[in-house]
C-alpha cells in the first residue's frame, strides 16, 4: 500500500476501508492542541492536521507500546513525497475514536518518521464527525462566510479547488504551518506568474512539505495581488525547478531585475516523465484575518469566516 503526496495534496494509491461517520456532531479543535481520543479501546492524544493525509497516522512508539500488528494481507505502505519514496511502513484496520465519535478505519505508521508530539494525527475527512472546525482566533465584528469546493476524501489530503482563465491549481489549507507565505509548486508558481507579473529574487530556503521531508523554495513577488476568496497574496514561495519530484517540475519564473538577451541562445531538452503538480499550500499566516477554517464533509464545502 503507498501514500503519495504532491505539494498540494497526499493521496493513497490503494483504495482501503472507509471510516464511517457515525453522528451529526462538530468536532472543534485549534491547531497543534492534540483532542482525546482511544485506539482499539486505549486511550491517545490525537493531532488533527488541515493539511496533512487524512487516514488516520500512528506514531511507531504509540504502535509498539500497545503492541499493534500490521495486517496479514496488504500490511505493508510507503510514504511517497510527489512520487519519491520516503518512508516504509506498515498499516491495519482498528477501532477508534474522537471525542467520543466511534469508527473504523485503516490506520499507517511509518519507521524513521520524524517524532509527533502525540500519539497520532489525522486529517478532516478521517475524523467520524461531518464537520470539523479549526478555530484560528476569536471571532470578530463584521466576519463574513467564504465557501470553496472541498476535494478529495479519506484517501487523500482535505483540499479545494482554484481556477481561472488561464491555470488552475488545487488548494491545502495547512494551519499546523509556520511558514509566511504560501508554497507554491513549479508549474503553479510559473502559471500564476506569467497571470500576475511574478519575478523571482533572493536565495532559496527549506520548507517542510510533509512529516520532515523539505524542499527547498524561492521568493516570488507579484505585480499585481493574487486574490482567492478572503485570501489574498503579493508574495509566494515557489519550489525550485527541480527533478526531485512532480512538484519541482514547471516553467522558468523571469528573475527580479533581469533583462533579456535578444542573442541568448536556450537550448531545452524534452524527456518523460510524471506531469508537474499544479497546486499551493496556504498556511496558517495566508489565513491571518479569519477565526475559523471549517471543512463540511456532507455539503462538500470549506467555510472561511473571515474579515
Amino acid at each position: 500500500m503507498q501514500i503519495t503526496k504532491t505539494a498540494a495534496a497526499m493521496l493513497l494509491t490503494i483504495a482501503a476501508l472507509p471510516a464511517a461517520a457515525q453522528d451529526k456532531a462538530e468536532l472543534t479543535v485549534r491547531p497543534g492542541e492534540p483532542v482525546a481520543a482511544t485506539i482499539e479501546g486505549k486511550p491517545a492524544r490525537l493531532l488533527i492536521r488541515s493539511g496533512a493525509v487524512n487516514r488516520l497516522t500512528l506514531e511507531p512508539e504509540y504502535v509498539a507500546q500497545h503492541g499493534i500488528k500490521p495486517a496479514p494481507i496488504m500490511g505493508k505502505a510507503e510514504l511517497s513525497v510527489a512520487g519519491r519514496r520516503e518512508f516504509r511502513g506498515h498499516n491495519r484496520p482498528l477501532d477508534f475514536a474522537i471525542a467520543g465519535v466511534a469508527a473504523k478505519a485503516r490506520a499507517f505508521w511509518f519507521e524513521g518518521a520524524p517524532a509527533s508530539p502525540a500519539d497520532g494525527a489525522i486529517g478532516p475527512m478521517g475524523v467520524p464527525q461531518p464537520r470539523v472546525t479549526f478555530v484560528l482566533a476569536a471571532a470578530g465584528a463584521g466576519e463574513t462566510v467564504s465557501r470553496a469546493p472541498l476535494l478529495g476524501n479519506q484517501n487523500s489530503s482535505s483540499m479545494s479547488g482554484y481556477r481561472e482563465a488561464s491555470f488552475g491549481m488545487l488548494l491545502t489549507f495547512d494551519m499546523d504551518s509556520a511558514e509566511r507565505f504560501p508554497v507554491a509548486t513549479a508549474a503553479a508558481g510559473a502559471a500564476i506568474a506569467k497571470a500576475y507579473g511574478g519575478t523571482l529574487s533572493g536565495a532559496s530556503w527549506d520548507v517542510d512539505i510533509l512529516m520532515g521531508v523539505h524542499r527547498p523554495v524561492r521568493l516570488m513577488t507579484l505585480a499585481r495581488p493574487l486574490v482567492i476568496g478572503p485570501m489574498r497574496f503579493d508574495r509566494i514561495a515557489v519550489r525550485v525547478r527541480d527533478r526531485i519530484d512532480d512538484g519541482g517540475r514547471g516553467e522558468a519564473i523571469p528573475e527580479a531585475g533581469a533583462v533579456d538577451d535578444p542573442d541568448e541562445i536556450v537550448v531545452q531538452g524534452r524527456r518523460k516523465g510524471a506531469a508537474p503538480g499544479f497546486g499551493m499550500t496556504i498556511p496558517r499566516a495566508g489565513l491571518a484575518g479569519c477565526s475559523r477554517l471549517t471543512f463540511d464533509k456532507a455539503a462538500k464545502v470549506v467555510e472561511m469566516l473571515c474579515r
